[in-house]
């Protein structure tokens, strides 16, 4: 909330929700949107209260159900041609592998009614990761993660959603203009 009073103006600020998400969804909203961005939580990567229906208490199948219902009931509230983001991040299971979380997310939108429209790669600081992979690596040959994915989705038609997100400056650093004209 604080980056938002820092980069938007007063009458572009965000409306917060916070409680369960299939709670929320169904009860406060009357409308449809025009965005769907959102970064959920990564099972149990991080847990986020003692609340039994809190996703991040869930085991899989549990999770994967409340998620996929979160993810349709957003969808719903999702105006056709617009775009829908996710960043998400794969988990491991008890045993060390990954559970493809990623393409649990995919699949969750595909179900909705959506489509797979772009992706790209969050780079996150590289922190403490170092530490981590010297750590882990040695043990059990595992790589630190360093990045999100970030999945974007389109309900309807792309071209209407690109039209309906109106013209983008696009913005080059003195360093990218100069490289340029060389």
């Amino acid at each position: 909330r604080e980056q938002a009073l820092d980069i938007l103006p007063i009458n572009k600020q965000p409306q917060w929700y916070c409680g369960d998400s299939n709670i929320v969804l169904n009860d406060t909203f009357n409308t449809k949107f025009d965005l769907l961005f959102t970064c959920p939580p990564y099972m149990d990567l991080e847990v986020y209260s003692d609340d039994p229906r809190d996703l991040s208490n869930m085991d899989y199948p549990d999770f994967k159900s409340a998620y996929h219902e979160i993810v349709y009931g957003a969808v719903a509230m999702l105006k056709q041609d617009r775009f829908a983001c996710f960043v998400v991040g794969d988990v491991r299971d008890s045993k060390g592998n990954y559970r493809n979380f990623v393409s649990e997310t995919i699949g969750a939108f595909i179900d909705a009614g959506c489509s797979l429209y772009n992706e790209g790669v969050l780079l996150n600081r590289t922190g403490t990761i170092a530490m981590q992979v010297s750590h882990n690596f040695p043990i059990g040959r595992k790589f630190g993660k360093m990045h999100q994915n970030v999945l974007i989705f389109i309900k309807g038609d792309w071209r209407e959603a690109v039209h309906a997100c109106g013209d983008v400056e696009v913005y080059f650093p003195d360093e990218v203009e100069h490289i340029e004209q060389l």
